[in-house]
């Protein structure tokens, strides 16, 4: 059982290490990779930052929520690390340093950015809140939406967002696998109408201009030099 888990762990470890440097490569130099674990996740997590160097992990955050371990600046130079946790969550039995950090009610990271944060139970059942899409993560995930889209969304995805699906996400209705998908849907939706209006906009302002200097062209005076 022990040497399956080890196997197990090591087959993912490596799948996780190729994944993040894929990315990496994806999103160029300037660009951060945002990285989510959850339970057993933040295990492999930890296990594949320390085959990472240090300038790949500068461009990568890490969100966990219920991890089985906890993923630090002070540990890895990550350009951000957060992990979640809803207190009454029974992965915390095995997670000392999360446990150590709810005695003490904080946990600061590098440059004193809160990294271990506790949340209240949204459901009073600890088997239900273990979940990654149980109401008490979820209200977490979406503070982190918001978070993206204000740091690296672009404006018309940030409209999109807003005008359209933020909505549906207040309700809670997107718990199903059906309103993710209406979500992700009506996003990609609203993003491509958007672009298509500002084609439109763009192709009569090309349009006009062509005129116009046609117009211009056709009736521009004829210079006449005099002798002197």
């Amino acid at each position: 059982q022990a040497n399956f888990c080890l196997l197990y762990w090591k087959i993912n470890q490596d799948s996780l290490v190729n994944h993040l440097r894929a990315a990496l490569k994806l999103v160029g130099k300037s660009g951060k990779v945002i990285h989510i674990a959850h339970s057993q996740g933040a295990v492999i997590t930890w296990l594949a930052a320390r085959r990472l160097t240090r300038e790949e992990m500068r461009r990568i955050e890490v969100i966990c929520f219920g991890g089985a371990a906890t993923l630090t600046t002070s540990e890895f130079p990550f350009a951000r690390c957060i992990n979640y946790y809803a207190i009454n969550d029974p992965i915390l039995n095995v997670v000392p340093s999360a446990v150590k950090a709810l005695k003490s009610g904080f946990s600061f990271g590098d440059g004193m950015q809160q990294e271990i944060v506790f949340l209240t139970s949204r459901t009073g059942d600890p088997v239900t809140d273990h979940g990654l899409l149980n109401p008490t993560y979820l209200e977490a995930i979406f503070w982190e939406g918001r978070r993206y889209q204000s740091i690296y969304l672009s404006p018309f995805g940030r409209v999109a967002d807003s005008a359209f699906v933020a909505p549906l996400v207040s309700t809670g209705i997107f718990v199903s696998k059906f309103c993710k998908f209406s979500y992700e849907t009506t996003k990609h939706l609203v993003v491509v109408v958007v672009a298509f209006f500002e084609w439109m906009r763009e192709l009569l302002r090309n349009t006009l201009s062509f005129l116009l200097n046609k117009d211009n062209e056709r009736y521009e005076p004829i210079k006449l030099s005099h002798p002197s």
